[in-house]
């Protein structure tokens, strides 16, 4: 895998107006916590899910130190978990708890966790720091890093959120050691979207990595983990508030959001990401952005990981293409799409990145997909 840096070097995000953090990744790095603190914090608030928190909460409190002053904030585990309801709720615990501004919040879990602290942070009190401690492979490569909170509603995914960039991220390889083989699906779809819009030879380093992956590997997941956070941060380092560039990030998200949605959040975000990949690929394809050759080698790739090309057989397509419309990226109703121009660079229209598509198209897709898949 590439990582010609040493695992130890962190990664930085900058930020613009922001300013910018440090990635750490590696074994261990859990230890440097106490240094990403702000001079005289005193107090953290620990916001996880009761899974999380009872596996390593523990070790988060002991690597913060005995001057810090540790509060507890735990939920039901689950996206259902990811919604404003929680959100407040955390909220009124911590002003029972006499948390000032000038305490800090430590996210740690996944991508839900991640998403409820970051925005728990960005509002409490008007804004106060936080830090994140992803626990899940998608949370290192992906939800951890860019300042993007928010929660879900009833209509779609993270439709109500904000920007607010962390202190510092620490992922700790270590944590990966207690995720079920399935969550492995959500991280290494997200590593394939990275590779497939920024960096062709990084998706080669995945097939070839893919075994080793699949086995949580020490080397080959701090590189390729490396890598994707390198991505990410180029990506959010020039478009921080998700204005242009940013929106390449949403590569196969818009068919994935809906197929969450569909299926009620019963099909994970990596599985339903890699699958948007696919029939995403496909559209770009009939639109003659995308060599046929480059997508179908798009859906080796995702197929060598073990990550599906469509949406599970049972699910309505119509339906699917009617929830699109309500994705964040639409104009005027109509959904839009973040499509290649090919492995390692994105297809730019008149209006950026996202682009309209025709219904029959993105049903063609859908088609053409599930025949490929089967």
């Amino acid at each position: 895998m590439r990582g010609r840096a040493k695992v130890s070097d962190p990664v930085t995000v900058a930020c613009g107006p922001a300013g910018s953090y440090l990635v750490h990744i590696g074994v261990n790095v859990l230890a440097r916590l106490p240094e990403c603190l702000p001079v005289g914090c005193p107090a953290i608030a620990l916001i996880a899910d009761h899974q999380v928190a009872s596996l390593y909460a523990g070790r988060t409190d002991a690597a913060a130190g005995g001057r810090v002053r540790k509060e507890r904030f735990t939920f039901p585990a689950g996206e259902a978990s990811k919604v404003r309801g929680v959100k407040g709720q955390i909220e009124d615990e911590m002003l029972e708890r006499g948390l000032g501004r000038d305490a800090v919040v430590v996210g740690l879990g996944g991508g839900v966790s991640l998403d409820l602290a970051g925005f728990v942070a960005s509002t409490y009190h008007r804004g106060m720091p936080w830090i994140a401690v992803p626990t899940s492979l998608l949370a290192m490569v992906d939800a951890s890093v860019g300042g993007k909170t928010g929660v879900n509603t009833q209509r779609g995914k993270n439709l109500i959120g904000a920007f607010h960039q962390p202190l510092a991220v620490l992922a700790d390889i270590r944590f990966l050691s207690s995720l079920p083989p399935a969550e492995l699906d959500n991280g290494l779809a997200e590593m394939v979207k990275h590779a497939a819009i920024a960096d062709a030879g990084y998706l080669e380093e995945l097939m070839v990595s893919a075994e080793h992956l699949r086995a949580l590997a020490p080397d080959a997941c701090a590189a390729a983990i490396r890598r994707s956070v390198e991505i990410k941060a180029e990506v959010v380092s020039a478009d921080p508030l998700e204005t242009d560039l940013r929106q390449v990030l949403n590569c196969g998200h818009t068919i994935a959001h809906a197929i969450e949605t569909v299926s009620s959040h019963q099909v994970s975000h990596g599985r339903a990401v890699a699958a948007g990949l696919s029939v995403e690929a496909g559209m770009a394809c009939s639109l003659g952005l995308l060599e046929a050759e480059q997508r179908d080698h798009l859906r080796s790739a995702l197929a060598r990981l073990g990550l599906p090309l469509a949406p599970p057989a049972e699910m309505d397509l119509h339906a699917l293409v009617e929830t699109t419309r309500m994705d964040k990226k639409s104009r005027r109703g109509k959904p839009r799409y973040v499509l290649l121009g090919a492995l390692g660079r994105m297809a730019r229209g008149p209006d950026g990145y996202a682009h309209e598509v025709d219904d029959t198209v993105v049903v063609d897709a859908l088609k053409e997909a599930r025949k490929c898949s089967a």
